[in-house]
């Protein structure tokens, strides 16, 4: 769907007072990382039938996928917990034709890997479709392409398309079979493609349940599986990341996770009995710190519809001494049916020095048009006051070049009415939308300041300073605290989900870049902050220093003399923070103010 689906905004994008802001709420932006290209030999790395993939916990490695990606919690009336999806994003996070809503193409491919058919006949590709789920809802005109490759002259066969629209919240099963010609081949495999609009996240086709078979007919599609279809973001309260020094088990811990289970296909005589709610609990150190081994058998006749299912858990009562990394893994056991992959869940939570309220998963974006200054906000209610050094954002491709649009970051305190009051912090700089980075959706964006104090209850989010619009993923399945507005005030959303917006408090991102950030104890660098020169000292004979801009663009590099020492300008720099990079690990931060 290739229109705003609430508060629809058309037309040019005006920076008048006449012009009210509109909030707009717009297609998905995925979270779960691609898989990497799958080096594949149709001789020696050819796979046996059958092949069967739910797309849960992951894209598998076999695959070569051009822009799709493994989601969890996307689909409607969900057969398993995972899918792939056809999302228009490319590879490296941008819409492969910025700003261009038509001219359906060609975008999302996901290519099988290869299959040794000797020996086997009556092949056939089957899998379950949904039109957009969560995510944007396709047209007539969008299309689901198959392909099929023939080794022996090294060509793509065309082996039929699924035409978008109609229901959005079901699941349809869909099948092809292989041309006669490939049976008795090696090195066969096929591809699926999305035909559709080329300007970001519009069009979103679903697949799950895979299956590639021989000795099979197109209306072998049945069902016959039980499976997780529900997976909570994280094992606390709240919360899907918090700072460690922030951790208070007497508000985060609980007792059970809300999940849900699905039985999928034709009751047997005495259903299946499965033993539901087993668990291992550890740390990233591997230490236990909690488990269940033992749990009573779940009997029951209700298929295919998810059903709801408290897993309880322990309270464990911790107390956090620094960064860690939780590693969740619940699984059913007990009949012998249906896939193994669909029986576990897995839950990773991380503590390090960031908050997060939305469970990373975009299914739509946000964006605020019209107006003077366009803004939009996010509510925050931390455990403790803090300092804030930069923030986190999900800035997703929706419709719109983002060439020259730019933005200011800004915190405000929460007034009486609930919406922004007084600004707290108000960005110097103005920041560019950038691609997010491999395997997250997130974008590091360092404040122009050593740090900004703020209280527990704030408002975060950014200024429009130029448009037409700026759009943050935005996730459905979380809500609360989300405003709009521009120079002249505020609105509540009346729109659903929680921005991907998440601040990071005291330490400065070792990824920024592609370097760690850590104040060297050694070399000095002074005055700081400056704004017109800056000296160096302490450095080895002749050491080389790259110096990097807070989106982690070089901007400049230059050497220490014999004696480790230097002096540059930062006469023409813009206001903000700079990063240097010293040539034997040493790793500075320098904030330019004039």
């Amino acid at each position: 769907m290739k229109y705003i689906l609430f508060f629809i905004s058309f037309g040019s994008f005006f920076w008048a007072q006449a012009q009210s802001p509109f909030e707009e709420i717009r297609m998905s932006i995925s979270t779960q990382s691609q898989s990497s290209p799958h080096k594949s030999s149709k001789s020696s790395d050819t796979l046996i039938l059958p092949f069967i993939d739910g797309f849960n916990n992951g894209l598998r490695s076999e695959w070569t996928s051009l822009g799709v990606v493994q989601a969890n919690n996307w689909s409607k009336d969900p057969l398993s917990s995972g899918a792939a999806v056809f999302d228009g994003v490319s590879f490296n996070g941008e819409a492969y034709q910025p700003g261009v809503i038509n001219n359906d193409s060609i975008t999302d491919v996901l290519i099988s890997p290869y299959f040794n058919f000797q020996g086997a006949g009556d092949i056939v590709l089957s899998f379950f479709i949904q039109n957009g789920g969560w995510g944007d809802p396709t047209e007539t005109q969008d299309s689901l392409i198959i392909h099929f490759w023939n080794p022996s002259d090294s060509s793509w066969i065309h082996g039929g398309s699924l035409q978008g629209g109609g229901d959005q919240e079901k699941w349809h099963a869909a099948a092809f079979s292989f041309p006669s010609m490939l049976n008795g081949q090696k090195g066969v495999r096929f591809k699926l493609s999305r035909f559709a609009s080329p300007g970001g996240m519009f069009d979103h086709f679903l697949i799950d349940y895979l299956e590639v078979g021989a000795n099979r007919t197109p209306s072998d599609t049945l069902l016959f599986d039980p499976s997780w279809t529900r997976i909570p973001s994280s094992i606390t309260r709240i919360f899907h990341e918090i700072p460690w020094w922030h951790y208070n088990s007497l508000i985060l811990e609980r007792d059970s996770l809300t999940v849900s289970y699905r039985r999928n296909g034709i009751p047997p005589v005495g259903g299946w009995q499965l033993n539901l709610g087993k668990y291992v609990w550890e740390d990233d150190n591997g230490n236990a710190i909690a488990s269940r081994l033992s749990v009573p058998v779940v009997t029951n006749l209700v298929h295919n519809v998810s059903t709801p299912y408290q897993f309880s858990i322990s309270k464990p009562g911790i107390n956090m001494l620094g960064p860690s990394k939780w590693k969740f893994k619940g699984w059913f056991d007990g009949e012998n049916v249906g896939e193994l992959f669909n029986d576990t869940l897995k839950i990773i939570q991380e503590f390090g020095s960031r908050y997060a309220q939305e469970d990373g998963s975009a299914e739509r974006s946000y964006g605020v048009s019209q107006g003077t200054e366009p803004r939009l906000a996010q509510e925050f209610n931390f455990i403790l006051g803090d300092t804030i050094v930069g923030l986190d954002l999900s800035i997703a491709p929706a419709g719109y070049d983002w060439s020259d649009m730019t933005f200011k970051i800004g915190i405000w305190e929460v007034d009486s009415s609930g919406l922004p009051g007084d600004a707290i912090y108000i960005s110097d700089s103005s920041f560019s939308p950038v691609l997010p980075y491999a395997k997250s959706p997130f974008r590091h964006f360092i404040l122009d300041t050593n740090g900004i104090y703020v209280p527990k209850k704030v408002f975060i989010g950014i200024i429009q300073t130029t448009g037409p619009a700026i759009t943050i993923g935005l996730d459905l399945h979380t809500n609360g605290g989300k405003v709009y507005g521009d120079l002249n005030g505020w609105f509540p959303s009346l729109l659903p989900g929680r921005l991907l917006v998440r601040p990071l408090l005291r330490n400065i991102p070792d990824d920024l870049g592609s370097f760690a950030t850590d104040n060297s104890e050694i070399i000095k660098l002074f005055p700081n902050p400056t704004h017109q020169f800056f000296n160096l000292i302490n450095a080895k004979k002749f050491e080389k220093f790259e110096i990097y801009s807070q989106l982690g663009e070089k901007i400049y590099q230059f050497s220490a003399d014999q004696y480790g020492k230097a002096t540059h300008s930062s006469i023409s720099w813009p206001n903000g923070m700079y990063f240097i990079k010293g040539q034997y690990g040493t790793n500075l931060r320098l904030v330019v103010l004039k």
